[in-house]
């Protein structure tokens, strides 16, 4: 993005004094845009078991799956002076794998792992905030599916599954833990099986104390997409309780999947989950 590369070039070439007294520039410990709770390709440490079904494709029926996230956003550098508390800016790397395993069978088959990419400028003032990065996404089916289901015509046409391009969200923050947004994508590159654009909302009500006391809290959040692909609206909901334990918080979490299926290569999909998991904190 233009913007993003003016913004780094700006924060190289300016003097070191225009970061203030204790705000380190590089690799600062800030968070301008904390991850999405419920968006399911959302960056993060994350699983659980699910019941999933999807009724036309591979694997048909209820089945029990596992869907495991390894995944960290790292903000490398920021160019705000830190003298307002309410405001940064910072430029990052982030890095994800989504994988969902068959649990039914004893070699756990795995159907598909995502895999994402990103440069996020990630930006907070007051109540708002914003992020907007340059993004590759790429799906890969499991080995273990290829060979059971090779010769199906649920295999057939799929190959390299991929997409390249830009992300765009704008918050705003709430009182008593609220926050509500909405964004989209937009894909310069994209295979057959992958969407051109898509649209996103959603809020969330996670009413964590900051500080480093032990404690829990109750939370929920709510994900919509629109997606050229399947041109339907998916829903992910997601709810349970957070812990903080001696500075670690990490959510034991419910979550359920309504519409086309998160999985990159089965995209046009429809699917409906439940699951039980948690995600971590890091």
């Amino acid at each position: 993005m233009p913007f993003v590369l003016c913004f780094t070039i700006l924060g190289l070439l300016s003097p070191a004094s225009a970061v203030g007294q204790g705000v380190a520039r590089w690799f600062p410990d800030v968070e301008p845009f904390p991850p999405l709770i419920a968006a399911p390709r959302e960056v993060q440490v994350r699983a659980s078991f699910v019941l999933a079904d999807r009724p036309d494709l591979g694997y048909a029926g209820r089945n029990i799956e596992a869907e495991v996230a390894i995944g960290h956003s790292l903000a490398i550098l920021r160019f705000d002076d830190g003298s307002r508390p309410d405001r940064a800016m910072t430029l990052g790397l982030e890095m994800g794998i989504f994988s969902r395993f068959f649990m039914e069978v004893a070699q756990k088959d795995l159907i598909n792992s995502d895999f994402r990419v990103g440069l996020p400028w990630a930006f907070r003032s007051g109540s708002w905030e914003a992020r907007g990065m340059i993004r590759h996404f790429s799906a890969h089916l499991g080995d273990d599916y290829l060979v059971r289901f090779l010769d199906d015509e649920v295999v057939g046409g799929f190959g390299q599954t991929s997409k390249d391009g830009f992300e765009g969200l704008l918050a705003r923050r709430l009182g008593g833990g609220g926050r509500l947004y909405v964004g989209g994508e937009y894909n310069f590159h994209t295979n057959e099986n992958m969407s051109r654009a898509a649209f996103r909302f959603g809020g969330e009500w996670d009413p964590v104390d900051p500080g480093e006391d032990n404690g829990g809290w109750p939370f929920f959040a709510g994900d919509f997409e629109y997606a050229s692909l399947s041109e339907q609206l998916a829903a992910t909901l997601v709810g349970g309780m957070g812990f903080r334990v001696n500075g670690q918080q990490f959510r034991l979490e419910a979550r359920a999947r309504l519409g086309f299926t998160p999985m990159g290569h089965f995209r046009g999909t429809d699917e409906t989950f439940y699951g039980l998991g948690f995600s971590l904190d890091l």
